[in-house]
This record gives structure tokens, C-alpha cells and sequence, in this order.
């Protein structure tokens, strides 16, 4: 399976029943938790609020479906457009959002929600490691103080683990430590 959304609730919003059959059977073959297909805006809007990701089409019933994406978009949830709507031409605001066009694979649109959907997420402790050795690099010239710097850090971060922010603010917590820890004492990474 070249996918996997380990349980994420992903809703559908599609008009067009077969279309959202297709994107169901590939989104629960990726163990998605699937929220729909949802062939109405009313009833797509009640699961928005549960709702990790998204395909939408641009178009349901005549009605476009752009106030759903801004409130998905409210809500940090990565969502694509999938539609036979004509060329998929989007407002602005939704110039960095994939339009995908049927006939296209519905395969097509699972993948690109799930790049978005790794994009979206908010590093783990170990994914900042390197980005805080590449800035003490920056600072230090030296690979071994830079070392000594980001374990300085760390340490730090052990002590100080009772203001940890939330993920999204992790790294500017950890270069605030990395700046304390300069301000003790530079010298002390020095060789």
C-alpha cells in the first residue's frame, strides 16, 4: 500500500457519487478514517470541525465550495480540490491549494493530500536536532563547539522542559535556550 493516514479522519465532499465511492475505496484502503462522501455542502460543513484533511470538489450542486475550504484552511486542515469543474480555476487565496482535474485517478488526489498532509505536520524534537546544529554552525564556526552548543541547548531544554510550548513553537523555544546558552558563556564552546 503506498499510503498510509494511520487513522486520520479525512472528509469527502463530492457530488458526483462515484467519484466519491472511488476516493473512499482509496482513502480506506490507505486507513483513513473517511468522513463522507458527502454529496451536500450542509452535511460536508456538520464534519469539517472533525476532520484532519480533506478532498473537496470546487463545485457541488452548483454551489462553489470556497467558504468550506477558507474554514478548513481556519482550521489548519490540509485539504486538495478534486472536480470535473472546467480547468480548475481557483480564487487567489487558493494559488499554493492542488487542483486536481477528473478524469484524473482518484489515486491522484490521495497522493497529493497526503504530501500536503506531511508538509502540515509540526516537527518532533529529533527532526530540530539538525536545524539547530546547522544555526550553531552559523554561529560557531567550529563543528566541535557547534556540537557543544546544541548539547548545551538540549540540556537546557531537559531542565527547562516545564515551559515546553506547544510543537509548532518547539524550534524558537530551542533557539531561545541555544541564545541563553551563548549568553552564559560563549566561551565555553570554544576550542
Amino acid at each position: 500500500m503506498p499510503f498510509d493516514f494511520q487513522g486520520k479522519r479525512i472528509l469527502i465532499l463530492q457530488d458526483n457519487p462515484v467519484a466519491g465511492a472511488e476516493i473512499a475505496i482509496a482513502l480506506s484502503t490507505a486507513n483513513a478514517t473517511v468522513l463522507g462522501p458527502c454529496h451536500d455542502l450542509g452535511t460536508a460543513e456538520m464534519q469539517v470541525m472533525h476532520s484532519e484533511l480533506a478532498i473537496l470538489d470546487v463545485d457541488v450542486r452548483g454551489r462553489r465550495t470556497f467558504a468550506l475550504a477558507d474554514r478548513l484552511a481556519v482550521q489548519n486542515v490540509p485539504y486538495v480540490f478534486f472536480s470535473a469543474t472546467a480547468g480548475c480555476r481557483l480564487p487567489e487565496r487558493f494559488a499554493r491549494i492542488d487542483c486536481i482535474a477528473r478524469p484524473s485517478s482518484p489515486l491522484v488526489a490521495v497522493r497529493r493530500l497526503e504530501l500536503r498532509s506531511r508538509e502540515a505536520e509540526p516537527p518532533t524534537f529529533p527532526d530540530l536536532v539538525p536545524l539547530l546544529r546547522q544555526r550553531a554552525c552559523g554561529i560557531l564556526k567550529d563543528p566541535l563547539a557547534a556540537d557543544r552548543l546544541v548539547e548545551r541547548t538540549l540540556q537546557l531544554a531537559l531542565e527547562d522542559s516545564g515551559t515546553l510550548p506547544c510543537q509548532s513553537g518547539l524550534l524558537a523555544w530551542l533557539h531561545g535556550l541555544m541564545d541563553r546558552a551563548l549568553q552564559v558563556g560563549r566561551s565555553q564552546f570554544l576550542n
